[in-house]
């Protein structure tokens, strides 16, 4: 089992085929499209807005050539996600140095300069624990804010 970083940008208007948390599609032509199998873990990313806003399990993932016989044909991955959890709020990055301070790969670079610019990234099973123990944590204090404001 391996863990990673999957950038996901939002589906209106996009030429990908994405269910978030059913079905994360891809190309042969994206970098590391080869690594990613069935029992992966990995977290979302969503690289406009910054943040991480659920994890999930893959299931399998099936292949698609389109146009086989045209100079033009295109290899395609559907990768089926179970077990996806939503992170309930999301974690910004740019408003938590704290966690980009735990996380290897971000930790000592200006800005979110470290953030995996490619859709698919393998990251380390320490960061992906990282990113989920934060996730916690602010689902919590987001919980804690709301029993406060009900009281």
């Amino acid at each position: 089992m391996a863990y990673f970083w999957l950038n996901q940008k939002e589906t209106d208007g996009s030429n990908y085929y994405d269910e978030i948390g059913e079905v994360y599609h891809y190309r042969e032509n994206t970098p590391g499209y080869t690594q990613l199998s069935a029992g992966d873990e990995f977290v979302y990313y969503r690289p406009g807005e910054c943040k991480l806003f659920g994890t999930g399990e893959i299931d399998r993932i099936e292949k698609e050539t389109r146009n086989p016989d045209a100079d033009s044909a295109v290899v395609e991955y559907f990768a089926h996600i179970i077990s996806y959890q939503p992170f309930d709020p999301p974690i910004h990055l740019r408003d938590n140095p704290g966690v980009t301070d735990e996380i290897s790969f971000l930790r000592e670079k200006p800005g979110l300069t470290g953030v995996p610019q490619h859709s698919i990234h393998q990251i380390s099973r320490e960061d992906f624990e990282t990113i989920l123990a934060a996730a916690e944590k602010q689902t919590e204090a987001a919980e804690l804010t709301e029993k406060q404001e009900n009281l």
